[in-house]
């Protein structure tokens, strides 16, 4: 089984809070670009810009560095006191407040120096934090930046991404509504440990994913309500899901409805190949299976990027056209697109400015950008604590579904068709009957419309 934990503060590694507002007209981003150095004696610190947003290349020194929404940050030991620098290059847009507000975080030892360069390594600006107050144990100081300190660095803003506009890859490709569908049911798995492990009851009840007429019936359903294809979990060779896969692909041939594999674990490099190979094999010339141009299409989930480099997954990806995981420049590239499981946030408000600044990135390199929406969360039945997010009666899954159409995506990805350990299914149930499929087929059009 697989168990997430709604992520309530989203972590990046490539992009953090982009770029603000539509794309010009020239099809051309542009803004400074800027190098920030930070010299430590702390054992930790950190650099939050308050007002404004950035683009990060990912370009930094330390790569173990982790950067957060909006927050760049250097940890080490604890009271080490070793003078550590990092470098990050970042680009700011060319919509800057008049005065760029940030706070400098540390350790309760040592200083912190942020260095402000410009890519000559001009100096622009220095700011140090000295503070080492007992008890407090953020030491933080606010400083700000000066847009024309910035601006009298640079004759002309310069172009931070290019957009492509229609690429080749997408103009291979209709809009798509696709559904994470998982197919590890059987009678036994609905209670674990000893009860009932799930929020809500299927209307068919604790089927088995084996029986081709549950099958049946959920293509049914999911064609009914604007869906193109389901996204098929998948968990290695001769598992229970790659047997109930071979059933859905036949079925989905049967029924005029496509299907893809979401690639969930490898237990190594060697495993990958072993994996791809044989979904090459086996799945990879199926009639029905997703394709993006001729290329046949896999999902790949954050589970396998833990277990392998990422250079291993562009090397072994056989001949697919691989949708990989996480909203991160690096993840695009060698790729062809990228998604994520679950929305960004868990406020369905703040989700619309996070997914048009993917699609930016997206649309920058000339791939796919996937979006997810979900109507709610809770897997209480399960673990303990758990993690519930209300459904409001239908409105947290519009909120979202408002957001992607927004943003306007190249696939939307229903989180889920059926996980119903996770409570995110709008398969129907005995609670919600056939409430949130309906619900799906007027947001489905919408977004094909649009």
């Amino acid at each position: 089984m697989r168990y997430k934990r709604f992520v309530l503060g989203f972590v990046l590694s490539l992009m953090t809070m982009m770029m603000a507002g539509n794309l010009q007209s020239n099809k051309t981003i542009q803004g400074y670009p800027i190098n920030i150095l930070i010299e430590t004696t702390a054992d930790w610190t950190d650099l939050q810009f308050n007002n404004t947003d950035f683009h990060y290349l990912g370009d930094t020194i330390l790569t173990q560095n982790p950067v957060l929404m909006g927050i760049l940050s250097l940890h080490k030991t604890a009271y080490d006191s070793t003078l550590t620098r990092a470098e990050f290059r970042i680009m700011f847009t060319q919509k800057l407040p008049k005065a760029v507000k940030f706070s400098i975080r540390k350790g309760g030892i040592g200083q912190t120096k942020i260095i402000f360069l410009t890519p000559k390594q001009e100096t622009i600006a220095e700011y140090v934090n000295t503070k080492n107050i007992p008890g407090d144990v953020q030491n933080q100081e606010n400083f700000i930046l000066s847009r024309k300190e910035i601006e009298k660095h640079y004759n002309i803003k310069q172009p931070i991404l290019h957009y492509l506009g229609q690429n080749s890859l997408t103009l291979q490709t209709e809009k798509l509504v696709l559904a994470f569908y998982f197919p590890w049911y059987y009678p036994e798995n609905w209670s674990w440990p000893g009860k009932l492990a799930i929020a809500h009851q299927p209307r068919l009840g604790l089927y088995s994913s084996s029986d081709p007429e549950i099958v049946k019936t959920h293509i049914d359903w999911a064609k009914k309500a604007g869906i193109d294809g389901f996204i098929c979990s998948w968990w290695g060779i001769n598992s229970v899901t790659d047997q109930n896969l071979k059933l859905i692909a036949n079925l989905c041939q049967e029924r005029d409805f496509k299907f893809t594999v979401y690639v969930e674990q490898v237990k190594n490099t060697a495993d990958l190949k072993k994996s791809m190979g044989y979904l090459d094999s086996v799945y990879a010339e199926h009639t029905n299976i997703i394709k993006l141009g001729n290329k046949p299409v896999i999902f790949i989930y954050n589970r396998v990027l833990d277990s392998i480099p990422l250079e291993s997954l562009r090397l072994e990806k056989f001949d697919f056209a691989t949708i990989n995981y996480g909203y991160k420049i690096s993840n695009l590239q060698g790729f062809e697109g990228y998604h994520e499981f679950l929305p960004p946030y868990q406020n369905g408000d703040k989700n619309e400015k996070f997914y048009r600044l993917a699609r930016q990135v997206a649309d920058s390199k000339g791939k796919i950008f996937a979006a997810p929406v979900m109507p709610g969360f809770n897997n209480c039945s399960l673990v303990t604590p758990g993690t519930l997010i209300d459904r409001n009666k239908g409105k947290y899954y519009k909120k979202l579904w408002d957001a992607v159409i927004a943003a306007q995506p190249d696939w939307v990805l229903i989180t889920s068709f059926n996980e119903w350990f996770e409570g995110t299914e709008i398969e129907p149930s005995l609670e919600f009957g056939d409430y949130y499929l309906n619900l799906t087929r007027q947001y489905a059009q919408k977004f094909k419309s649009k």
